[in-house]
């Protein structure tokens, strides 16, 4: 899930061993079926479902298509459902899906990991409740047994269970990842303070710092997504916790917006940065060797330390790259994102005609013996076992062609059942640039898994509560004018200052029906705050989750 519901996506590399399931055929000299005394099985006819994936645009034209390729076919080959998959775009998904309900065609299993638009489906009765197919769902019955934490967060006002959700490891989201080589040559030390960070930008954008003779360099970058990384430095999430009341955030999105104005004003990012929506631009920058410092918002871990880094270093063979902690600011010091640890992801359709085809497919792919096929590849071909039994990768470049991809099946798969699934177990320390690699993942984690600084949300964001329809459309409508006030605010320059910016954020707030979405916070935390998952509760599975993988 991005920050809000968009924040928390990483893939993690499984170790897991492959399961079988037995399917008989059908014997045609018989029309009963032969007792199990005999040893004969009896046939099994398997239920025909659909069931929706992301589209990431991942799969190379040597694997097929999301619809038809070796995974498919694995699934359908060993698992007790024909499935039909239908590929949804990622950055077009509830539009999609929002289509396919509309013509009555919409899957029968529907993963999506935005909560808001899953509460959406619900309110309009279009989910079925899981409750009766938990007896065919016993990895997942087990799953809720083990995590009430996710049984809380899958039921609905009406007392029933109808999300599916998986427990994630909950590693740091984001990082700030700096040109120690850069900091070196220019006799810098990497900034402890957001000041810090305005003068080592400017160095950066202004001396040359990779010896071209150009000024062709950005001290740091700012995208979309990146930009809410910036805003966590001072806490600017929308809502605060005050004197055990929630407030709108005001103070610390001035602070905030002021620093961003700050640093579009000095030059020392790319003047354009506002339509580079994705971060596919600042990315490419950075890999280029033209980036001081990388406001990654992201990170799969494995992938960019390993896959990203190597092509930094082909660019830039000098690049020495380490993760700083988030810069003090005027309001505190704040540590990064989280992994959402609880994550629910996925309904059923309240009109699919095999309910109980559905519910054992997914718990199919729950099963602890059938998670590697799809995560972690093939033994010999994508991994070989380590010195303690589990996958390491000796070509990561292969695993991420014929392997990344398959995740986007099982985004409600559990994996951190074994330690061997958490991500500093995923790199092979006999390979001198995995070894590397996984020195900077636990120096990350030393550096942003700390809870005695601020998390800058009151909640994980898919643990913030709904809002009603009513209200959701003044949440949107005020949410795009306050946004296109910042943009204004940060490129305005001094004809437009962050007081007025400010001054008219708050305007549009009090006019769209604010005070509205203010109170119905106020009384969802004074009803809910002992029993919902708040940013403390994020800390507590952090110590348990360290205390599990070095077991």
């Amino acid at each position: 899930m991005k920050s809000n519901s968009k924040v928390w996506m990483g893939v993690t590399l499984t170790a897991i061993l492959v399961g079988t399931v037995a399917i008989a055929g059908c014997s045609s000299k018989s029309k009963e079926p032969a007792s199990s005394a005999t040893g004969t099985e009896v046939a099994v006819k398997k239920g025909n479902i659909t069931s929706s994936m992301y589209d990431r645009g991942g799969v190379a034209a040597s694997e097929g298509s999301y619809e038809d390729n070796r995974w498919t076919k694995w699934m359908n080959q060993n698992g007790p459902a024909n499935v039909k998959f239908v590929p949804v775009l990622r950055a077009e998904s509830t539009k999609k899906f929002n289509v396919l309900f509309a013509s009555g065609s919409a899957p029968d299993i529907i993963n999506e990991y935005d909560t808001n638009f899953r509460n959406s489906l619900y309110d309009q009765k279009q989910l079925l409740p899981i409750d009766d197919l938990l007896k065919d769902m016993p990895e997942y019955q087990k799953l809720l047994n083990e995590n009430p934490q996710l049984k809380n967060a899958g039921t609905k006002p009406d007392g029933k269970l109808y999300e599916i959700g998986k427990m994630n490891e909950a590693y740091p989201l984001q990082s700030i990842f700096i040109r120690a080589d850069w900091l070196k040559k220019l006799k810098l030390e990497a900034p402890k303070t957001t000041e810090d960070m305005l003068k080592v930008a400017k160095a950066f954008t202004e001396l040359d710092p990779d010896g071209n003779g150009n000024k062709d360099t950005y001290g740091l970058n700012m995208s979309w997504n990146s930009e809410l990384l910036v805003k966590g430095f001072f806490g600017d999430m929308d809502w605060a916790v005050k004197d055990g009341k929630v407030i709108r955030a005001w103070d610390n999105k001035a602070a905030s917006l002021a620093f961003r104005k700050s640093l579009f004003d000095a030059g020392v990012l790319d003047k354009d940065y506002i339509n580079d929506k994705t971060g596919a631009k600042a990315k490419q920058d950075f890999l280029n060797g033209k980036v001081g410092m990388y406001m990654h918002p992201n990170v799969n871990w494995f992938d960019f330390l390993v896959n990203d880094l190597a092509t930094l270093k082909k660019n830039a063979p000098e690049a020495e790259v380490t993760p700083i902690a988030f810069p003090k600011s005027s309001l505190g010091e704040f540590t990064a994102e989280v992994q959402n640890p609880v994550q629910m992801t996925t309904v059923i359709n309240a009109k699919t005609k095999d309910p109980v085809a559905a519910a054992k497919f997914i718990d199919f792919m729950l099963k602890p013996d059938n998670a590697s096929k799809l995560i972690s590849g093939d033994e010999g071909t994508h991994y070989t076992k380590g010195p303690n039994g589990c996958p390491q990768v000796s070509d990561a470049a292969k695993l991420k062609s014929e392997v990344s991809y398959a995740g986007d099946y099982a985004m409600f798969m559990t994996r951190i059942t074994n330690k061997c699934n958490y991500v500093q177990n995923q790199f092979n320390q006999d390979l001198p640039d995995q070894k590397s690699a996984l020195d900077l993942f636990k120096l990350a984690q030393t550096v942003y898994l700390d809870p005695s600084k601020q998390y800058p949300r009151i909640a994980v964001g898919e643990h913030m509560p709904p809002f009603s329809n009513d209200l959701n459309v003044i949440k949107t409508n005020v949410d795009k004018e306050i946004l296109d006030l910042e943009v204004r605010t940060i490129v305005g320059g001094d004809k437009y200052s962050t007081e007025q910016g400010m001054k008219d954020m708050k305007s549009a707030w009090d006019k769209a029906g604010g005070k509205q979405l203010e109170d119905f916070m106020n009384s969802w935390y004074t009803d809910n705050k002992e029993k919902a998952f708040l940013a403390k509760d994020v800390w507590d599975i952090v110590n348990k989750q360290k205390d599990e993988v070095n077991k």
